[in-house]
């Protein structure tokens, strides 16, 4: 089976040649159709010839025609075929015509449910089958692809729609997309753009579904992967970088890949198989440049708005440090010369977010902060940061990353002056050891108890209970996915709190207060730092959910504790990076230590207790909209 290409486009029709080939089509002729797909391309196609044509296709895609209870045969399928490739590559020119839209989707809805029956015909009886030719198998796919590409325009959301919610077409779809990526004998790359491609068919449904609410049944749709949503996940991966590995690159269906494995991202199950995939090394590589601009921009925008959401999954650490180590802030400042061809703020804003606020803000971990300086000065060797705009919003975020990661490169956790506690949870026994020393809850893995009596006093009295069934529920959705603060990472943070602290020394002495209480905002790359004591906004940062009013009650009763030693004391409350919710560090610390005056010996007022949350207030971000095409 071979789908002629037609005739030259400089060919002009006459009436008698016009219909003949109308005559010719009409009895099956493959080389007549296309010859009409030639003239339906070219502008000097009357709008009633178009009509006439498509009648002639809607009469092959008859679903009388299928021969059911017959063996297959080529001959059965070429002209049906051939008609499904002239609507797919002939249509949307014609929706344009005003005059003529109307009637002809209206068509397309009416023939929609013998245009299904073939399509439907055609895989399983040719596409599916082995028994027939490579070529008669791969020119069937092309057909169906072909006409299922309509998807992409907006025009067609009304039929769009029913394929979305098509309980046979929309596996056979997915179908379509598995057979190309795992058998190379189907790819439908060509080594230039093509928009009749599996990836924009699938694209264009999440879009649709997205945008009409329309659900996709993903019980029917994952059948092609064995009902396996992490084989889905697998084979996003693994078509994306088969694209990202050809020696002529089609930057359009990278940006569908990339589109492609953000929706699945928006399931549960699939965000984490992704991830543990390895999509974020994946979708960094599609940050560095390509040669067309345009495309590559939507490329970049598209990777810059998945790394944005999914860099800060689970606590955000595994995954922010993947990555860096995959050199995402080298990408990122290469990318400036691609901003102005991005077609939305929010994508050109997903860039400088990435550099300005997501990636200081995880310099607050020491076991983060070696590899982005070592990130920073590669950057710096290179010259990179040199040829970025001075007055673009890349290079403020390059400046805020290159300050924060100088600063905190030299702050020194281990000296011997260095003080590092940790404080038990039990409100009746607050007693406070050096970090390391006390036993972590197993299940929220934010908690600490000197020992069990202290634990289980605190399950059955302290209201642990609740809060730690809400985190625990936390590790369910996200598959276990969870973990807590190393006593490294711990202890570095006591220094970027206290070194935050001293930039206001001045002011912190100058109040001359018995009780300083100061709130700081680590999350945001730039931190924030509010100064409270008469508590006149006792929560400047908000609390977001259950989990933070929980650690609020305990930072009043922290407060009620320190009153009463009678101590000059900081108390400091610092929300840190968390991945999808902040965690929350509330600290004692003795006057003299912020201020940097000789220590009072046998100080009572050394305190640490650390709060992660149920991460709700993360889940914005998985509640998205798109999440209707992906629940």
């Amino acid at each position: 089976m071979h789908l002629p290409t037609g005739m030259p486009s400089t060919t002009r029709f006459n009436e008698m040649n016009f219909e003949n080939l109308i005559a010719n089509a009409t009895q099956g002729s493959v080389q007549a159709i296309a010859q009409l797909a030639t003239l339906a391309s070219d502008h000097a196609c009357l709008p009633s010839q178009y009509e006439r044509m498509i009648k002639v296709a809607y009469l092959l895609l008859d679903a009388m025609h299928i021969p059911y209870f017959e063996d297959p045969s080529v001959d059965d399928v070429e002209a049906p075929c051939a008609a499904l490739t002239f609507i797919g590559s002939t249509f949307f020119i014609w929706i344009s015509d005003d005059k003529m839209a109307s009637g002809l989707i209206a068509d397309l809805l009416s023939h929609w449910g013998d245009i299904r029956r073939w399509i439907l015909y055609v895989y399983e009886e040719f596409i599916q089958a082995e028994s027939f030719a490579i070529n008669t198998r791969r020119d069937c796919k092309t057909a169906v692809v072909t006409f299922l590409a309509l998807t992409r325009d907006r025009m067609l959301s009304g039929w769009s729609k029913k394929v979305v919610t098509d309980t046979k077409i929309m596996p056979l779809i997915f179908a379509l997309w598995n057979l190309e990526t795992t058998d190379a004998r189907f790819s439908s790359h060509t080594g230039q753009f093509n928009a009749y491609r599996e990836s924009v068919v699938l694209n264009s449904c999440f879009l649709i579904s997205h945008e009409t609410k329309s659900p996709i049944d993903w019980d029917k749709a994952l059948l092609p992967f064995d009902g396996r949503p992490e084989t889905a996940s697998r084979i996003a991966l693994m078509h994306l970088s088969q694209e990202m590995a050809r020696q002529y690159l089609d930057p359009e269906c990278i940006a569908w890949d990339v589109h492609i494995v953000t929706a699945l991202s928006f399931r549960d199950d699939m965000r984490w198989a992704l991830l543990n995939l390895g999509a974020i090394v994946k979708i960094t590589h599609v940050i560095p440049p390509h040669p067309n601009l345009t495309y590559a921009a939507r490329c970049i925008s598209n990777a810059s708005l998945f790394l944005r959401i999914r860099m800060q999954e689970n606590d955000g650490i595994p995954w922010m440090s993947e990555a860096i180590r995959s050199d995402l802030i080298k990408g990122l400042l290469k990318s400036e010369r691609y901003l102005p061809f991005m077609d939305n703020d929010k994508a050109r804003d997903a860039l400088s977010d990435i550099l300005h606020m997501i990636i200081p803000a995880y310099t607050a971990y020491r076991s983060l902060l070696l590899p982005i300086a070592k990130a920073v000065d590669e950057i710096i060797d290179l010259g990179l940061d040199k040829q970025l705009d001075k007055h673009g919003k890349l290079y403020a975020g390059w400046a805020c990353l290159q300050e924060t990661t100088e600063r905190r490169k030299l702050l020194n956790y281990d000296g011997p002056e260095k003080v590092h506690v940790q404080t038990c949870h039990n409100d009746n026994c607050r007693k406070t050891v050096p970090t390391g020393t006390l036993k972590r809850c197993g299940g929220c893995l934010h908690t600490y108890y000197c020992s069990k009596s202290c634990q289980r006093y605190d399950w059955r009295r302290g209201k642990h209970k609740a809060y730690c069934t809400r985190v625990q529920e936390r590790s369910a959705w996200s598959l276990g996915e969870m973990n807590g603060i190393s006593n490294r990472d711990l202890r570095f943070l006591d220094c970027v709190i206290e070194d935050e602290l001293k930039k206001h020394r001045a002011r912190i002495a100058n109040h001359g207060l018995n009780i300083n209480v100061i709130e700081l905002d680590l999350t945001h790359g730039e931190p924030n730092i509010t100064f409270d004591s008469r508590g006149v906004n006792p929560s400047p940062f908000k609390l977001l959910c259950r989990c933070e009013h929980y650690a609020n009650d305990n930072w009043k009763r922290l407060r009620q504790h320190v009153a009463r030693t009678n101590e000059p004391v900081v108390l400091v409350r610092a929300f840190i990076p968390g991945g999808i919710s902040r965690k929350a560090v509330l600290r004692a610390i003795p006057l003299f230590q912020v201020l940097g005056r000789p220590p009072v010996q046998g100080s009572r007022v050394y305190a640490t207790y650390v709060y992660t949350c149920c991460g709700r207030p993360g889940q914005e971000a998985n509640n998205s909209p798109l999440r209707n095409f992906a629940s």
